[in-house]
């Protein structure tokens, strides 16, 4: 029998909206009705690339027949449109981080689970299979219970001659709101929530009041009681592309990984890549991450079958964003 499909808008076609916008033309279970985007240049790229239709204003949301929505706008947008969303019985996928201000971000969920729909933030790497696999070995406790964890994000996204845009410039910009993020919501994953958030290091290199470094230490309270340091760079010139690196110790072993392979060392040995995991998916783009994110969140509208946990961890992101943005070193 074949599933029901969920009619799709998605609102912001930039950047991020290339990595989303293959995976919702080619899912069995979405009718991409449309995309909503202000900038008129956008709005004839995506119409000539992808052959969809464009709208240039949230006022389209009144006249257009839909069921879910993915908003990859600006993350000060977001609390706007998503409450608009839920309240109109809306399913949303929203990309992270969720809002600017945790309360937002906690009183969207509410109105999520108050009109039954499904509500997911674009916190990719819980998906991917290397993060998934350390998650399952960690659960396993065959290497021991994990002592301390260092995690490292690194990339080359702005220099000082970068052309100024809503991702270097204002509130909700910076390394902390982009980098950062994905690195907290992986400890959460990996560990657990926190009790306590200490702000190590911050740097501002190009604009004043936007973290490009940071480094924090995060001590959780779930199963594992450990405090994992992380630290983010978007502004390595030696970097070529965005790479995220994981080291956990237990007492008797140590358990890397660099995103495609990973190494247990210690009392004993064993490495592995993603090569040999499970990396089936329908459609691959940028990773089996990203499909594997849009699969779960149309799977839990088509079979009524919704879930929190994602966007629930993603509220909790927010608090210890607000944390190491407003610690004075």
């Amino acid at each position: 029998m074949k599933k029901k499909t969920s009619k799709c808008i998605l609102i912001g076609g930039g950047r991020i909206a290339l990595s989303h916008l293959p995976h919702l033309i080619c899912h069995p279970n979405v009718e991409l009705v449309g995309v909503i985007e202000p900038n008129f240049m956008l709005r004839f790229m995506l119409r000539k690339i992808f052959r969809i239709n464009t709208f240039s204003s949230l006022k389209s949301l009144e006249r257009l027949n839909f069921d879910s929505a993915f908003v990859l706008t600006p993350p000060k947008l977001h609390y706007f449109i998503a409450k608009q969303l839920l309240n109109s019985g809306k399913h949303v996928f929203i990309e992270k981080p969720m809002t600017l201000n945790p309360s937002e971000s906690a009183e969207l969920l509410e109105i999520s689970k108050k009109n039954n729909t499904q509500f997911s933030c674009g916190y990719v790497y819980r998906y991917h299979p290397i993060f998934k696999e350390i998650k399952r070995i960690l659960g396993e406790n065959k290497y021991g219970y994990p002592l301390s964890c260092k995690i490292s994000m690194r990339g080359n996204v702005v220099a000082s001659d970068s052309p100024k845009s809503w991702r270097n410039v204002g509130k909700g910009s910076g390394c902390l709101y982009d980098y950062g993020c994905h690195v907290i919501d992986l400890s959460i994953f990996l560990f657990g929530k926190t009790e306590s958030v200490v702000c190590l290091s911050k740097e501002e290199l190009y604009q004043q009041g936007v973290i490009d470094r940071f480094s924090a230490e995060l001590n959780h309270t779930g199963l594992f009681k450990l405090s994992s340091k992380i630290t983010c760079d978007w502004s390595d010139e030696n970097v070529r592309k965005a790479g995220i690196e994981i080291e956990i110790k237990t007492k008797s072993h140590n358990i890397y990984s660099d995103g495609q392979k990973i190494t247990i060392s210690g009392e004993s040995f064993n490495s592995y890549s993603i090569r040999d995991l499970d990396t089936d998916v329908s459609f691959y783009l940028r990773g089996e991450e990203f499909q594997n994110q849009t699969d779960d969140f149309f799977e839990s509208i088509v079979d009524c079958n919704l879930n929190y946990l994602n966007v629930e961890d993603a509220v909790f992101v927010d608090e210890v964003i607000l944390q190491i943005y407003e610690q004075v070193i």
